[in-house]
């Protein structure tokens, strides 16, 4: 075959191929019944970009707002932080923090219950990505914020699909440092 022709061929089979991939997207409604797939799913996550709003150094506890999360989140201050007394309300950090992720696949926000009357599941989030190969999970914060969990063996990525609802629950602030 001449040169020009596989040129031309190659350069048709990558136009081809350019409208073949679509990016993903977490407004899919998942396949299954409505059902909890796992709880307590322990994830570490960085705050790059949270404000302080307030600080309790007695109790041990910060409250933080992260850029692209809805609202703020109150966090224990893990014992080897040691210099807690010198962060303030209004001080911009880098915090790395443990949270716990649940992970529902749920009809309009809600959850079959206790007898059979709906129970309502307020999610921070929904299911992005799954990759079981990398033990990565990939969600996307309402606000169009994307984050990748690295998460441990017994976690049922397999049954996780994108659309699949998250509740974030705050866990402890292992490290923080102000910008």
């Amino acid at each position: 075959m001449a040169k020009p022709t596989r040129v031309g061929l190659l350069a048709l089979a990558a136009l081809s191929l350019h409208g073949c991939w679509t990016a993903p997207v977490a407004n899919v409604q998942p396949a299954g019944e409505p059902r909890l797939i796992q709880d307590g799913i322990q994830v570490q996550s960085v705050k790059d970009a949270a404000v302080v709003e307030s600080v309790d150094t007695s109790a041990r506890t910060i409250v933080l707002l992260s850029s692209g999360e809805r609202g703020a989140s109150t966090y224990k201050v893990s014992p080897d932080v040691s210099d807690l007394e010198r962060i303030k309300a209004g001080d911009h950090v880098k915090a790395t923090v443990t949270q716990q992720l649940a992970v529902y696949v749920l009809r309009e926000g809600q959850l079959p219950g206790a007898g059979g009357t709906p129970e309502t599941i307020a999610s921070n989030a929904k299911v992005l990505t799954v990759d079981p190969s990398y033990r990565l999970l990939q969600v996307q914060y309402p606000s169009g914020k994307n984050e990748t969990f690295k998460v441990a063996l017994d976690v049922k990525l397999k049954e996780m699909a994108a659309g699949d609802d998250v509740v974030i629950k705050s866990g402890e602030v292992l490290r923080i440092k102000t910008r």
